[in-house]
């Protein structure tokens, strides 16, 4: 038990890995759990007050899909950027300010005067947003034993599809009681609020705290509310690292790192954008497919059901990788997901078989896009862990960007709606052979104990 090491020297790693999920763990989580859900909330913010915005700055509803991508720009260039700051300054810090980001430029929304000035504010908001992620994902996952980590992050990024079905619900209350800048007004105290609680509440990495600032007074108090009794005052701290000077950037691509960071890259790509591109255009198959009298209400009944099948299965990802392993898990949602995909253009005759074609897009390429974030968490050292989810969920809002778009241009194009689904099918079989390179360039001796830089059998 680690008590035995507590008058000499203590692995905090081995200390994690040995025990099993504390109160305080949990709070740790579930704190970080607010943010994703603040995260999913916004995301049906601005499409709610989207018409009434429109009518009141006088632009056309086609010229919106600008400040919908600005946000999922912003993002994008959030996560790329607030992921190697995390690494370098703090996973805590930086989640506080990505977070007072998100919240400022939310709230000043509801105050935009003109379209420049709304697309500016929701690329700020996007940015905040998207440099929060790759924090909080690395935070936790270095708060929970190895056996749990796949588990724990996929079901923490499941807040996701969760805070879009609450704040659908929400805004959609708040539109009709106290009209669209209530959205915005609440959107962005919210997370001001959160941003104050992380502020007391949440601890800083210890991985950091530790191998990063050599603050071990922090890490002893962090450690005493985490395992009572297991260490002793005067017990020298250590903790599982490597030494990776320079931009963290680079080392995703140096020792052996390189294919499979690229490999991770492509499903990453794939499964987000997909998912993306089924709820812009399902609704529009469903109305230009003969015989169905597919209103505005059908087409949100069917993503409802797609966003129910994602939650549960980004819920589950995580849980199957660390049983299963990556590949195996990654290669059958892909496969799986690609079929579906390719059988919804015959089912929008149906509603009941659309929503259901949709739920098991949602459930299968949900498993794939999660588990990529689960993987990413797993397969990166501690040192480079946020940049390599960072970087990795900068692939995923750029597969949310490119996706639609390709989408629209292929229907634009052919009038065929279930050509542009096959082909969004066979974008995800593609990445089945990237998947099966995941873990193929680690081929250098385990390194020594305590670097941290051995392959991770849950990449299998």
């Amino acid at each position: 038990m680690a008590s035995s090491q507590s008058s000499g020297q203590l692995d905090v790693t081995k200390l994690i890995d040995d025990r099993g999920l504390s109160r305080f763990q949990i709070e740790v989580v579930f704190l970080c759990g607010l943010v994703a859900i603040l995260d999913g909330a916004d995301t049906t913010s601005i499409a709610i007050a989207a018409s009434t915005i429109a009518g009141l700055l006088n632009f056309p509803m086609s010229a919106f899909g600008l400040v919908f991508a600005a946000g999922t720009l912003g993002a994008m260039l959030g996560a790329m950027t607030f992921g190697p700051l995390a690494d370098r300054f703090g996973r805590k810090r930086l989640l506080i300010v990505a977070t007072v980001l998100f919240g400022i430029f939310t709230f000043l929304i509801a105050y935009a005067d003109s379209y420049s000035t709304l697309v500016l504010y929701r690329f700020l908001a996007g940015f905040g947003l998207g440099g929060a992620t790759p924090c909080f994902l690395a935070l936790v996952s270095e708060y929970v034993p190895q056996r749990v980590r796949g588990t724990v992050v996929s079901v923490l990024w499941a807040a996701f599809p969760l805070g879009i079905m609450l704040g659908g619900f929400l805004n959609s209350y708040l539109v009709v009681a106290f009209g669209w800048q209530m959205i915005f007004y609440v959107g962005g105290v919210l997370p001001l609020v959160v941003a104050a609680l992380l502020t007391v509440m949440l601890p800083e990495s210890l991985q950091f705290l530790i191998g990063r600032w050599g603050d071990l007074s922090q890490a002893k108090r962090i450690l005493a509310r985490m395992a009572p009794g297991a260490v002793h005052r005067d017990a020298v701290l250590t903790i599982a690292r490597d030494t990776l000077p320079g931009v963290p950037v680079k080392h995703l691509f140096s020792e052996g790192r390189a294919l499979s960071t690229v490999a991770l890259w492509v499903p990453f790509f794939a499964a987000f954008g997909v998912l993306s591109a089924v709820v812009f255009f399902t609704p529009a198959l469903l109305r230009s497919a003969a015989g169905v009298a597919a209103g505005a209400s059908s087409g949100a009944l069917v993503n409802a059901f797609h966003g129910l099948g994602a939650l549960l299965g980004m819920a589950l990802a995580g849980q199957l990788i660390d049983r299963l392993g990556a590949r195996k898990v990654l290669g059958a949602g892909l496969l799986l997901g690609a079929a579906c995909t390719a059988a919804l253009g015959p089912s929008v005759v149906s509603i009941p078989l659309a929503a259901t074609a949709t739920a098991l897009i949602g459930f299968f390429v949900g498993i794939a896009g999660s588990g990529c974030i689960a993987l990413a968490a797993i397969i990166y050292p501690p040192e480079i862990r946020a940049t390599g989810i960072g970087w990795g969920m900068a692939m995923a809002r750029g597969g949310q960007v490119v996706a639609p778009l390709a989408a629209g241009q292929i229907i634009g194009a052919t009038g065929d709606g279930r050509l542009m689904l096959l082909i969004m099918a066979a974008a995800l079989l593609v990445s089945i052979i990237f998947v099966c390179l995941l873990g193929q360039t680690r081929r250098a001796a385990p390194a020594a104990p305590g670097t941290g830089t051995a392959p991770n059998p849950v990449v299998s």
